[in-house]
């Protein structure tokens, strides 16, 4: 026999041993419980409590922004309108106002990164549907 023929029988060996052995596997694979939906159901009822909380989360850190865009703002017309000393008063309030902003942004975006990637997980974990439901998901896909 030649190595080709001998390949061939080994792979239409095995395709049969599979194919033999499917029914077996399938009788010892667990079976689904029927009062798993209630489960699945308090589950998803749960994830959007928190998917609603995700999103309240994220208006009020919205909120939080337009309000330190508008006091930059505030501080910046101070600044053009000011002369002389006045001025370099109010170049370094805006420019302190800004560096405390970085730093709060970077600091509630960070916590924010880590906030969204433990609900994505939780939607993993509760189900290959869950994170097509989520509230926040669907915003972010369009």
């Amino acid at each position: 026999m030649t190595i080709k023929r001998i390949m061939t029988a080994v792979a239409a060996s095995g395709a049969v041993l599979v194919i033999a052995a499917s029914p077996a596997f399938a009788a010892r694979a667990p079976q689904e419980h029927q009062h798993a939906a209630p489960a699945k159901a308090k589950a998803h009822a749960g994830m959007d409590a928190k998917c609603q909380a995700m999103m309240a989360e994220k208006q009020t850190m919205m909120a939080d922004m337009k309000a330190a865009d508008q006091r930059v703002d505030g501080l910046v017309a101070t600044m053009n309108a000011a002369s002389g000393m006045a001025k370099a008063d109010a170049t370094t309030a805006v420019v302190s106002e800004m560096a405390a902003q970085r730093k709060t942004m970077r600091d509630g975006m960070m916590k924010m990164e880590e906030d969204m990637m433990a609900h994505m997980m939780e939607h993993m974990k509760a189900g290959k549907d869950s994170m097509a439901m989520c509230p926040m998901m669907k915003q972010m896909g369009g």
